[in-house]
């Protein structure tokens, strides 16, 4: 494998998990309100509506995760960015704890179960050394590598087993009778899909 194909393999794999970082960084980016008659409905309603769209892989949903950017960095490199996301998100799912409200103010504890990219990276990483210190692929060309690449990184997603993360805990705040989700709970769904 020359240089050249091991630096676009390299950068492949780079593309693919910063895409599905960026996947996380939006997870809850909704506008998160509820209308159920009482506040314990409205509260789980705001936060169920947006994960059950993911966990049914609603179309539009799925588009909706990834920034324009990340649609065409995971095309570049061969894949479907619904199928990718798809993929990623096989298997997720998520329990909600007790509610507990305080005025205008109430917590969850969430617990999401899901893939996570640091097992998707450290497999896409494993798969490129194996093809590298092989040499199997050393006579491809950029195309056979890049279809390559694709093949690859959707096996190794479609192949990660979903983890049960540590609960994180929800923050949501009243405004008149809508309930909305902390903003801050983006960093902590970062983080557990980052594993």
């Amino acid at each position: 494998m020359n240089l050249n194909t091991l630096d676009f393999k390299s950068i492949s794999i780079h593309v693919a998990c910063v895409a599905t970082v960026a996947i996380a960084a939006g997870f809850l980016l909704f506008a998160l309100t509820g209308c159920g008659p009482s506040n314990e409905e409205r509260i789980e309603q705001a936060i169920s509506q947006p994960l059950e769209a993911i966990k049914a892989k609603d179309e539009a949903t799925l588009a909706s995760l990834l920034s324009d950017d990340a649609k065409q960095q995971i095309s570049d490199i061969g894949i479907d960015p619904l199928t990718y996301i798809s993929a990623f998100l096989d298997g997720f799912d998520y329990a909600l704890g007790p509610i507990d409200i305080n005025k205008d103010t109430a917590t969850v504890d969430a617990t999401i179960t899901c893939k996570t990219t640091d097992s998707i990276f450290t497999a896409l990483e494993q798969k490129a050394k194996e093809d590298f210190e092989s040499g199997a692929s050393a006579n491809n060309t950029e195309e056979q590598t890049k279809s390559e690449v694709a093949e690859n990184t959707l096996a190794i997603i479609n192949a990660a087993a979903p983890v049960k993360h540590d609960p994180i805990t929800v923050t949501l705040h009243k405004t008149d009778k809508t309930w909305s989700i902390d903003p801050d709970i983006n960093g902590a769904v970062l983080k557990a899909l980052q594993g």
